[in-house]
């Protein structure tokens, strides 16, 4: 029996590089100012009540307080789409890659996933765009996944499904980010935010390898962490549409589960796929901060596993973070096939998922 799977996978960065004394030095000053007085700080590493914190939060604390005196938190370049690009225009690029890599025609694709971080128009999914520039079938199933930074593990879901559903072959599944949009250059959260796109191509892979594991889960308690809107007022309302803290508590919050929710993850697809943690070869996680690969792996009992950091020359691309540390990884012969490979995401919501799979086609 044939098993879901990665064909190949694309990649696309900007050819703008922006390094860190792009910014003004008054600018930055301020940003250490305001570090100064954020849940980094020492008076955060207790909880709301004063007691200590669990251990997991307790590392992305200490993590964050490390950084505390680098307003770049450990991010040297990020990628910058130039003016008029479209973030289709992305996805197309890495989506051709992803087609190449994968050695499959623009005409076998049955369905495209698309999850775009500033999508080209609102209502009018992405999928439609791709599936225009790339003169894809016009049975060709598209439209648009939701999931922020989770979204590329969703698309994944669901592929697999439509695959297992016996009508669809191949599918493509696309992601990109354009933050430098989103956020004002004189915001702290500029620097660690960049643009990029990825694609993955998917399909039917020798039994053995592609998908063995899913864990899958949701918190709508913290939906209202972190959104793109206009401050103070709803998304429509007059006013330019950013990316911030909607409730800075929840924010907190967040962040600070982020450990335990991946070894929850993570055991949860290992025992799914019958392996244990001594099985790994390869961990790959969501790159929000500089920490977060790090932290997540040892708290999941998976420092053994190699890794690839894609965060400090990249910054983070949102849904784009876990996607691209496979195509580089694989790109740098970080991560070969027959890799069991371990990947870890969460996304605002709040979702998280972790996936277990054998790289390669065998």
């Amino acid at each position: 029996m044939a098993n879901f799977g990665i064909l190949g996978i694309g990649s696309h960065l900007p050819a703008e590089v922006r390094g860190n004394d792009w910014w003004p030095e008054a600018v930055v000053a301020r940003w250490r100012q305001r570090q100064g007085g954020s849940f980094a700080s020492p008076t955060g590493l207790v909880g709301d009540d004063g007691s200590a914190l669990p251990e997991g939060a307790r590392r992305i604390a200490e993590a964050i307080a490390a950084d505390r005196d680098d307003p770049f938190q450990g991010v040297r370049e990020r990628r910058i789409a130039p003016d008029g690009t479209y973030a289709s225009d992305m996805e197309v690029a890495a989506a051709r890659a992803a087609l190449q890599r994968a050695a499959v025609d623009a005409a076998e694709i049955d369905f495209v996933l698309s999850y775009s971080t500033c999508p080209d128009y609102l209502m009018a999914p992405n999928a439609c765009a791709v599936h225009h520039k790339l003169g894809l079938r016009r049975d060709c199933l598209s439209l648009a996944t939701e999931g922020a930074c989770n979204s590329f593990l969703i698309q994944l879901a669901l592929a697999e499904q439509l695959l297992a559903g016996g009508r669809f072959s191949r599918g493509l599944l696309v992601q990109s980010s354009m933050c430098s949009r989103l956020v004002p250059t004189d915001q702290p959260s500029s620097a660690i935010l960049g643009d990029a796109a990825t694609a993955v191509v998917v399909g039917r892979v020798a039994e053995g390898y592609g998908l063995l594991g899913r864990s899958h889960a949701t918190d709508g308690t913290h939906f209202n962490a972190l959104a793109v809107g206009v401050p103070g007022r709803r998304w429509y309302e007059e006013g330019r549409n950013v990316f911030y803290a909607a409730d800075k508590d929840v924010a907190r919050k967040l962040i600070l589960s982020v450990a335990d929710r991946a070894r929850e993850a993570t055991g949860a697809a290992l025992a799914d796929a019958g392996l244990a943690a001594r099985d790994v070869d390869f961990y790959a996680s969501h790159q929000g901060t500089s920490w977060l690969r790090r932290v997540t792996q040892a708290h999941s009992g998976l420092d053994h596993a190699r890794s690839f950091d894609t965060f400090p020359f990249a910054a983070s691309v949102m849904g784009v973070n876990v996607p691209l540390v496979l195509a580089l990884a694989e790109r740098e012969g970080a991560l070969v096939a027959g890799d069991l490979s371990v990947v870890f995401s969460g996304g605002l919501g709040e979702t998280w998922s972790s996936l277990v799979m054998r790289w390669g086609r065998g």
